[in-house]
């Protein structure tokens, strides 16, 4: 758990990986709960174990985040805009499936 926890200390982007059922799930939560403090605006899951449709993926994440679908407005467009401005920790639990769906969409700006 602490290691994890550096690692979100150091890097934008943490991935855990290992077999089925070792306990994934369970240690992002774990250290989501440990780090919670660090992030003004809170901790985030979205489960994308569900999820067949890669092209669904920027849609589940916004109704994770709270994010209201607006007429004209593609969630992978509002996703990036509202994580712009916002200090969060996001976790995407099962997305091994739909890892294809990463694409322009998550591409935050003034990321790195």
């Amino acid at each position: 758990m602490g290691e994890v926890a550096g690692l979100l200390g150091q890097y934008r982007l943490v991935t855990v990986t290992g077999p089925g059922g070792s306990g994934k799930t369970r240690l992002a939560g774990e250290v989501a709960g440990h780090v919670a403090s660090r992030f003004a605006d809170g901790v985030w899951l979205a489960e994308l174990g569900p999820v067949q449709d890669q092209g669904l993926v920027p849609a589940v994440v916004g109704a994770a985040l709270g994010i209201r679908e607006q007429p004209g407005v593609p969630a992978a467009n509002a996703v990036p805009r509202v994580l712009a401005r916002q200090q969060l920790l996001l976790v995407l639990d099962n997305c091994e499936h739909v890892i294809g769906a990463r694409g322009p969409w998550w591409a935050v700006p003034g990321s790195r």
